[in-house]
């Protein structure tokens, strides 16, 4: 991990004015230096790149590196990479920790993690279902998501970070295990089975990733940010339940001793794993189930977190006050999805969920969930299940969000906030235009941190456009963002 990012200095602008606003910022600014921390970004796209050739996975990081992403997510899908996935019989003599075995098929993975490492690109890689038939549950028809077995995983978990450790040092334990899409069951006539699932899967495999790479983290939960209530085999859990539930932990946080909770052990979490996908609603809204928990909800999520750790239900091995990690997260398009938002929501949408991860401390990383739109198969409602959450269409074609995703740029008041991303410290001017064709003036400069972020508050702003522009290193220009009252 990286030390906390020293927060940005105001400098002088170039008119007396633009100076004595300056100095004024400086002093209201330094009380927010804390929420300046490792704020990454990150970008998932495992259907744009696992199964491409070399050259196409080289083209897509250098595009990555161009957008400013920090880290590349990518999953090490356990059925594509074991053996024998579809067979109920584990193949004789197969040991899954042993990532020499010639039978384990790396090449896809190896592409991507090689490519990412050779630009720059921190990597982590999320050790995740559906697992091979013969390390299941017995079920009438073979079911990649029923009930894996935990010292399966675990041994997998072995042979994937003794071969990426070198180049790896974020571990994902599986994937949004709330969903049914995921993990099965999510419960039965009894009650919740997931969690304890999940759990058993978190205690068998969170040793052996640390045993073989310590200063790494792996992060727990990966939850998906919405549910259902009821039950039923895929039927998806809210997340703040499954998390109590993982935890053995009533609503009113009292420990469960009983059923699947009997012999219960604290969970070990270096940091929670989270998709707080927001879906049709502005970054800023709560969730309507208080059980849920998007972008808007990071307080609720924290306070749930919080308590399972000083109820000794979690053992944070990073310090008390676990950290968060956003490794998912985007808005679906309409187009090309007629249920998503519109493509210039999308791109003010993605701004604003950058400065509230960045707004609080513990939220360490926000993800861009693909490149480009997934594919358009099938007909009906079915034809949009891929996420259609890309910056680009399918196509390539450009989205608005594509052009702005390097330089975010939210005013939120008196607060001008943005980020020159990938980083580097960067004199930034913030500009300002009547409108109506009028010429765009300076009424600020700043330095941005080590990681590009700039924040100040400039009393008594006008209405107009504004924009930030940047000249040293690579050029660039924000996007407008209009102040009418």
């Amino acid at each position: 991990m990286t030390s906390p990012i020293p927060h940005p200095r105001r400098i002088a602008a170039r008119s007396a004015r633009a100076l004595a606003l300056a100095l004024l910022a400086l002093s209201l600014l330094a009380p927010a230096a804390s929420a300046d921390r490792n704020a990454e970004v990150s970008i998932m796209d495992d259907q744009l790149l696992l199964g491409a050739s070399q050259a196409k996975i080289d083209r897509h990081m250098a595009t990555f590196r161009r957008l400013g992403v920090d880290r590349l997510r990518v999953s090490a899908f356990w059925n594509q990479i074991a053996p024998a996935s579809s067979s109920r019989r584990k193949p004789a003599g197969f040991n899954g920790a042993n990532m020499r075995d010639r039978r384990y098929s790396w090449l896809f993975l190896d592409r991507v993690v090689s490519s990412a490492a050779r630009q720059g690109l921190r990597i982590m890689v999320s050790i995740t279902t559906p697992a091979p038939i013969w390390a299941t549950g017995r079920t009438r028809r073979p079911n990649p998501l029923w009930k894996p077995s935990a010292a399966e995983f675990a041994a997998f978990a072995e042979a994937v970070v003794s071969r990426y450790a070198p180049f790896v040092d974020h571990w994902g334990i599986s994937n949004e295990p709330n969903q049914g899409g995921w993990l099965q069951p999510q419960s039965d006539r009894s009650g919740l089975v997931a969690p304890h699932l999940y759990r058993a899967m978190v205690h068998a495999a969170y040793p052996r990733i640390k045993r073989l790479d310590p200063t790494s983290v792996a992060l727990v939960g990966e939850l998906a940010s919405s549910g259902r209530a009821g039950r039923g085999a895929r039927r998806p859990i809210r997340p703040l339940i499954f998390l109590r539930e993982m935890a053995c932990r009533d609503a009113r946080y009292r420990p469960i001793r009983r059923g699947r909770c009997k012999n219960f052990k604290p969970l070990p979490i270096d940091a929670l794993g989270h998709h707080p996908y927001q879906f049709f609603q502005a970054p800023g809204r709560a969730s309507l189930n208080r059980h849920d928990a998007g972008i808007g909800d990071t307080g609720r999520l924290l306070r749930v977190v919080d308590r399972l750790v000083r109820g000794r239900a979690l053992d944070p091995r990073r310090g008390r006050r676990v950290g968060v990690f956003y490794t998912e997260f985007g808005y679906q398009t309409n187009p090309p999805d007629p249920f998503g938002v519109r493509l210039g929501t999308q791109a003010r949408y993605l701004q604003q969920a950058a400065y509230i991860a960045w707004r609080t401390p513990r939220v360490r990383a926000l993800n861009q969930f693909r490149l480009t739109d997934g594919a358009l198969d099938g007909s009906g409602v079915r034809r949009f299940r891929e996420f259609q959450s890309g910056l680009a269409y399918r196509s390539g074609r450009r989205k608005p969000a594509y052009r702005i995703f390097p330089h975010p740029f939210v005013i939120s008041g008196n607060r001008f906030w943005g980020q020159v991303r990938p980083g580097g410290r960067h004199t930034v001017r913030v500009q300002r235009s009547p409108g109506r064709g009028g010429r765009y003036r300076t009424v600020a400069q700043v330095i941005t941190t080590a990681r590009g972020y700039f924040s100040f508050r400039l009393p008594g702003r006008q209405r107009g456009l504004y924009r930030y522009v940047y000249t040293d290193g690579p050029r660039g220009t924000s996007g407008t963002v209009r102040v009418s009252r």
